[in-house]
């Protein structure tokens, strides 16, 4: 863990002495607001919700957001209390405010799960460039984690692969009540003939 810790401030001693910038700080911000309470997520469940042909993929985002809560947030975090890195060396200066407990990145892993099943259903639809925005926008927030100084890098790294560990989980969870519901349709109609 030494080594790792040792890393793990090294990478964030060299964003703040050599990435940080006026330019750069408020847009790096603005993305990582973007990915707080999961909320552009959340949006793009719902626009996914809308339409029927991708109803799955909503209900999958959602469903891959509420595992993350429950697995990442509820249950890691609270296990490892692992305190923030501003809280650990003052001199690495966070940009924002933000509370409770470092690992994992709870923004890195619900951004990387719901860009994960995203991508998974967009993949099964033929049309897997679609899913590269979403991919992006989640490692960009991602590394906006570091920039502001909130996370260190292996807790984005294992909020990441968390986050598509998850998706893997919440898309095959879908898909198997979207074919029991499927098989059950043309029994419940031959009924009310």
């Amino acid at each position: 863990m030494g080594l790792i810790e040792s890393i793990d401030y090294q990478i964030l001693a060299g964003i703040i002495t050599h990435v940080r910038c006026n330019v750069l700080t408020p847009v790096v911000i603005f993305i990582t607001r973007l990915g707080d309470n999961g909320f552009v997520w959340l949006v793009l469940a719902a626009a996914c919700l809308a339409h029927r042909r991708t109803r799955a993929c909503g209900a999958a985002i959602l469903l891959v957001l509420a595992l993350g809560l429950l697995v990442g947030n509820m249950g890691i975090k609270q296990i490892v209390a692992r305190p923030r890195p501003f809280q650990t060396y003052p001199e690495l200066v966070n940009l924002i405010k933000q509370g409770g407990y470092s690992f994992p990145s709870a923004h890195s892993m619900s951004s990387f799960a719901a860009a994960t099943v995203f991508c998974r259903f967009a993949q099964q639809d033929g049309h897997a460039i679609r899913g590269i925005p979403p991919l992006v926008l989640a490692a960009l927030i991602a590394l906006s984690r570091l920039y502001v100084c909130v996370h260190y890098p292996s807790d984005v790294l294992c909020g990441a692969l968390l986050g598509i560990a998850l998706a893997f989980v919440a898309v095959w969870l879908t898909k198997q009540v979207s074919g029991w519901l499927n098989q059950r349709r043309p029994h419940e109609k031959k009924k009310t003939k």
